[in-house]
């Protein structure tokens, strides 16, 4: 049977209660039995070891009594005090007391001898020692003759030894009981932590086990959580077939639905770039027809013959005594040579445009080979005002058309210098990022305007008064035809072009 995913995490968390439920109570039951060893050593054995105290106080007090010599002070003594005649009285409650305590003690204690018998045997000696001392007392008090009366002290004070001694046994054996007790409370009390830390340690353990169980089951979400990340940049590679498994839950479910949807995105991504492509390709051919048709008949060959015969009259003209009566004839002809010039370089781009070729793929030295471009117009540059640096630092080879890429990265940096005020820098550089070598064109020229740069890179779009809108269209078209794609990066002054060349240091 298949469980759902709450149904597991409620069995999980109720298992964590359980375990931690059961060291509660098995803390709480250690706890209690050690407190009602010690609540039990304080209800009996210590009430008992404190009355035979009392008795045996009583007893040396009495026996202070037995000890005197003289008869004459101890019938003084025994008729100022009250001690010999309270004494029997307070023998007799003492050891009632203590028989009581003493049965309660050997059904509490685990006793090798039970100490009622020797407390209910020393309760009659305490007795019949009470009766003979009320006998002594009275023959004392009476002035009956001295020999009786040192015999009976003699007796006395023999029996009172006796008891002394006995007593004293039973309070040591009352402290071996307590002593006894109280280590075994210890020892209990010692086994109850180590008990209680195993027990804690392996609840600990569980509640480890459930939570690495939760988590593993949950750690797909995660994982789904990164692919969709992935796949909003663009990525739309599928899931491992490790997170890619038959589905146990609902969160298996999902992946696996998952993986089918990012299948299904990177077929459709793959079959869209690849109309895009076809569809570029036959935008071009229907481009190329018509500019090829138009240029060639219309505006090439007329611009030819214009410039020809406009020089031809030039020359003609140049020492005749017509420019010297109108020098300004000359500078006129200049202006119309210099703008079929420049038609004639616009049709040349457009033929550069409709005629790019495939590339010619290469090993060459990336570095070496923008140094060239600089050098080769730095004169260009020059003029202009502003200054392009390279850097050098870490040269290396990739393959790539030098000519197609030379006329990529000179298409960027001339639109930079038109763009960069006089006295800036313009900085070109290059890096290798695993097999991928970047190329970066950085200006300081303010920016691209936010309306422009969804069309930069569509033909014939310019913002330049007299571009003609295809210099970053070819740019764009060299990179892609090397498997490469172009990057815009905006700064607060000015604007970095990143072009990859993917795959060109494999």
């Amino acid at each position: 049977m298949k469980l759902s995913i709450a149904t597991k995490i409620f069995f999980a968390f109720t298992a964590v209660i359980a375990v931690f439920s059961v060291v509660l109570v098995f803390g709480i039951y250690r706890t209690q039995w050690t407190f009602e060893q010690v609540r039990t050593v304080n209800a009996t054995v210590v009430p008992l070891s404190l009355t035979l105290s009392d008795v045996q106080t009583d007893l040396k007090s009495f026996s202070v009594l037995l000890n005197e010599r003289d008869p004459l002070v101890l019938r003084r003594t025994l008729q100022v005090t009250r001690l010999a005649p309270s004494v029997p009285d307070r023998f007799r409650r003492n050891m009632e007391l203590a028989v009581d305590l003493a049965k309660r003690t050997d059904s509490a204690q685990r006793v090798s001898e039970p100490v009622s018998q020797r407390v209910a045997a020393l309760k009659l000696d305490i007795e019949a020692f009470a009766i003979s001392s009320q006998a002594f007392t009275a023959q004392v008090l009476s002035e009956s003759d001295e020999t009786l009366v040192f015999e009976q002290q003699t007796q006395l004070r023999e029996h009172a030894r006796k008891m002394d001694s006995e007593l004293s046994s039973l309070r040591i054996a009352l402290r071996e009981i307590t002593d006894r007790a109280l280590r075994q409370a210890k020892e209990h009390e010692r086994s109850s932590l180590y008990g209680l830390g195993v027990a804690t340690a392996v609840a600990l353990a569980i509640a480890i086990l459930l939570l690495v169980a939760v988590s593993l089951t949950m750690r797909r979400l995660t994982d789904l959580t990164e692919a969709a990340k992935r796949i909003g940049q663009g990525d739309y590679a599928p899931l491992s077939a490790a997170d890619a498994r038959t589905p146990h839950d609902e969160i298996g479910l999902l992946v696996q639905e998952f993986d089918h949807m990012a299948r299904s995105i990177a077929d459709r991504d793959q079959a869209l770039r690849e109309q895009h492509a076809k569809f570029l390709k036959s935008e071009r051919l229907a481009t190329v027809g018509r500019m090829t048709a138009l240029i060639t008949h219309e505006l090439r060959n007329p611009l030819s013959s214009i410039n020809l015969n406009v020089e031809m009259l030039h020359d003609a003209l140049s020492d005749t005594e017509l420019t010297q009566n109108d020098p300004e004839l000359l500078e006129q002809l200049d202006t119309i040579i210099s703008e079929v010039d420049r038609l004639r370089e616009i049709t040349e781009q457009y033929l550069a445009y409709a005629r790019l070729p495939t590339p010619r793929i290469e090993a060459h030295l990336l570095g070496d080979n923008l140094q060239s471009l600089l050098d080769f117009h730095a004169w260009e540059w020059s003029d202009a005002g502003v200054q392009v640096t390279l850097d050098m630092e870490d040269d290396f080879e990739a393959n790539f058309d030098a000519a197609q890429l030379r006329q990529a990265c000179l298409n960027l940096i001339k639109n930079a210098v038109e763009a960069s005020p006089t006295g800036t820098t313009i900085d070109v550089s290059f890096k290798r990022d695993a097999d991928d070598a970047i190329i970066m064109i950085r200006d300081h020229a303010g920016g691209i305007p936010a309306s422009a740069v969804e069309h930069i890179f569509e033909p014939f779009f310019t913002t330049k008064k007299s571009g003609t809108g295809l210099g970053l269209a070819m740019t764009q078209q060299i990179i892609e035809e090397h498997g490469g794609h172009i990057e815009l990066e905006h700064h607060d002054d000015g604007t970095t072009f990143h072009l990859h060349l993917v795959g060109a240091c494999a």
